[in-house]
């Protein structure tokens, strides 16, 4: 600060470009505080945005009743690529696609068949689709899509491995405790079309 600047400033106020920014923080505060705790963190944010005139983060508006919806990551970290990309709302997506606080990611949608081969290679290229998207995580390890096959009711026990090897979506990689699949091209279109499909149906 320059002399003159220290003949001007008030008294224990900082001056420089931040100081503008004291008010503004100050009601953004006041608006979160009014919500749960959960939510103040977004709400915040939200709320910063808009009194400071910078563009949301979020693409539509969003109401303050929308701002009371449990916050995931859909709205702030890698779900909101998926949404880009499947070019959905990401709202809409959050219905379909969740990721929990312990960053475990789960297909809420259902799939509308009775065969468990079909089931499990479809929640399984839609699972690791999204993996891929929101974490960069090429490979999903067997085990963890065997769980997530057991949670929609299509895991076969017998033939889980057969159901893999006979379809063109996935490819294995590694052998025994180590194995893990990976989408093929054709794999990842699969995953896109029935992502989008969940989300508009």
């Amino acid at each position: 600060m320059t002399a003159s600047n220290n003949a001007t400033a008030e008294v224990g106020r900082p001056e420089g470009p931040l100081t503008e920014l004291g008010p503004v923080v100050k009601e953004a505060i006041a608006f979160a505080e009014a919500v749960p705790q959960v939510y103040r963190s977004r709400v915040f944010e939200l709320a910063y945005e808009r009194l400071a005139g910078s563009t949301p983060a979020v693409p539509t508006p969003v109401s303050r009743a929308e701002a009371l919806v449990p916050v995931t990551p859909i709205m702030t970290g890698g779900l909101s690529v998926l949404a880009r990309e499947l070019e959905v709302d990401p709202r809409a997506l959050a219905r379909v696609v969740a990721i929990g606080d312990d960053n475990a990611l789960s297909i809420i949608g259902r799939i509308e068949s009775r065969r468990n081969a079909e089931m499990q290679v479809d929640y399984s290229i839609m699972y690791m689709y999204s993996k891929e998207r929101v974490f960069n995580q090429l490979d999903v390890p067997s085990e963890e899509l065997r769980e997530v096959c057991r949670l929609k009711s299509c895991y076969n026990k017998d033939h889980y491995a057969d159901y893999f090897a006979k379809s063109d979506l996935v490819s294995p990689v590694g052998e025994g405790k180590s194995r893990a699949y990976r989408l093929t091209k054709k794999g990842v279109e699969a995953a896109k079309e029935l992502l989008k499909t969940m989300v508009e149906g």
